[in-house]
């Protein structure tokens, strides 16, 4: 610290005001006046100030009453003011009022929900992956009966989801995806038995905790954007569950092949556990919950004419068949893999390499929904998911392709779940979205319970024949957006 000598202060000082602490001085950089003499005592016994001393930038002034000496403090060194008896800090204060303006910045909500959706996807990825593998090696499950079990995971994510509404009335979409968290937290315990019924009730305890995240946290992030920006922000929502998925993935790879599955389940359970309390500590609430929440009756007498709209079907149409082709891809590709190499490696491989051109394709979705429209990267994600499903009928029985197509068709279902966010911009009103996305989800479900058991009956006669029916399905899905987009209600912004 320099001492500056009684007789030096009688020099010039100019003072600014250090940004964000209480002065009765004039705004930063503005020279509030000249101070002659040594009788600077008014001040108090520290200015937290900013200012200049013989051309010299000082943090703050300190006057010592009994040996006289004024002092220059830097920086670190201005931590509180000694007025009298008191201490009052500065420093403390300064950093609520900072604390506060970040809390109410306009992208702190989205910031946080995609913080809270990359570590969903760093433990639902792998959870997926591995899950039927753990299934068969475990337990001894043939295909029919794994698919059997997600199925029912499936069911109870349907009956969650639509009851996803009148949860978000009751409690706001904050709440929903909390207690979605609790449910998945206790699915992953599912790891942990080896008892077949056992893990399949916690199995469908994840699916329904899945499925309130997924209107919880798709209800959250349609209230915080523009239509203008919803693609982008809806890519980025959709992309940090793939940015999850590529850390865990790997992660869960090496854990299962050093520890077991055990160990897997518990580092699954803890990472849930971490995000909840994200979610808790940090998210803003979004004033979404109504005063006088709806009854599960209520619910259903809103839901039925939600679902009667022209625009609704449409988009759950959408929704549905490559939908019915994902849940196919989740439950047999890896299956397939794991059969013809034998290697946990080449899975884990997969799933990593999916999850990063899913990662680029959703990107690229967004980007362009947002300067075009949603109409043409629609298009070219149900084009791209055609030539998927029959690259895999023609080379089932290979390596290499489940792997090439495989990726092809995963980024591509991951691109138009990023889409749907903007389908229900551009169609629905924004007062029915919370019940939209509830039915959405519960199509969701059921086309992934139809995926996983038609693929897993009709693989038993060619392990390809799953995948050219469905490949084929979703050329409907071409004609579903052409008339989506061409009626005029679906180019209006949803008000």
């Amino acid at each position: 610290m320099d001492y500056i000598p009684q007789a030096d202060v009688s020099q010039t000082l100019h003072f600014v005001t250090t940004p964000g602490v209480g002065s009765p001085f004039t705004p930063q950089g503005t020279r509030i006046g000249e101070m002659q003499g040594a009788r600077m005592g008014c001040f108090g016994s520290i200015l937290h100030m900013v200012g200049t001393l013989n051309n010299r930038v000082v943090a703050g002034i300190s006057h010592s009453p009994v040996d006289g000496h004024w002092s220059i403090l830097n920086r670190s060194q201005v931590l509180t003011t000694n007025l009298g008896s008191s201490e009052v800090s500065l420093v403390t204060g300064e950093s609520k009022r900072r604390w506060a303006a970040l809390a109410h910045a306009a992208w702190w909500p989205a910031a946080v929900l995609i913080i809270v959706q990359t570590a969903n996807g760093m433990w639902y990825m792998p959870q997926i992956t591995f899950f039927p593998i753990y299934l068969q090696e475990q337990l001894g499950l043939t295909t029919g009966l794994i698919a059997t079990v997600i199925a029912g995971a499936q069911v109870a994510g349907m009956v969650a989801a639509l009851a996803g509404g009148t949860a978000t009335g009751m409690l706001g979409s904050k709440w929903v995806l909390v207690c979605g968290l609790v449910l998945a937290g206790v699915g992953s315990l599912a790891f942990q038995t080896s008892s077949l019924w056992l893990v399949f009730v916690l199995w469908l305890f994840g699916g329904a905790g899945l499925a309130l995240i997924t209107v919880g946290g798709a209800s959250y992030l349609t209230r915080l954007s523009s239509r203008g920006s919803l693609g982008m922000l809806a890519a980025m929502y959709a992309l940090s569950m793939t940015v999850g998925g590529l850390i865990g993935i790997p992660i869960a790879g090496a854990i299962i092949m050093r520890s077991g599955y055990r160990a897997f389940g518990f580092a699954e359970t803890a990472l849930i556990t971490g995000a909840a309390l994200v979610a808790v500590i940090f998210m803003v609430y979004s004033k979404d919950r109504i005063a006088q929440p709806a009854s599960l009756r209520r619910f259903w007498a809103n839901a039925l004419p939600v679902a009667r709209q022209r625009n609704v079907q449409l988009i759950l149409g959408l929704r549905c068949l490559p939908t019915i082709f994902y849940g196919m891809l989740t439950v047999l590709v890896p299956l397939l893999l794991n059969g013809l190499s034998g290697n946990k490696a080449t899975v884990a491989a997969y799933g990593t390499t999916s999850l990063i051109v899913a990662a680029a394709a959703q990107l690229s979705a967004g980007r362009a929904a947002d300067r075009w429209g949603a109409r043409g990267p629609t298009l070219v994600a149900y084009t791209c998911v055609i030539i998927s499903g029959l690259g895999l009928a023609a080379t089932s029985g290979t390596v290499w392709g489940l792997f090439v197509f495989g990726v092809a068709g995963v980024a591509a279902a991951w691109s138009l779940s990023a889409l749907m966010y903007v389908w229900v911009s551009d169609g629905v009103p924004k007062a029915e979205h919370a019940s939209s996305f509830g039915l959405l989800h519960a199509v969701w479900s059921l086309s992934m319970i139809a995926g996983a058991l038609l693929g897993g009956w009709l693989a038993r006669s060619a392990p390809g024949l799953p995948f050219l029916i469905v490949g084929l399905l979703n050329v409907a899905s071409v004609f579903l957006t052409l008339v989506f987009y061409t009626r005029p209600v679906a180019r209006l912004a949803a008000r």
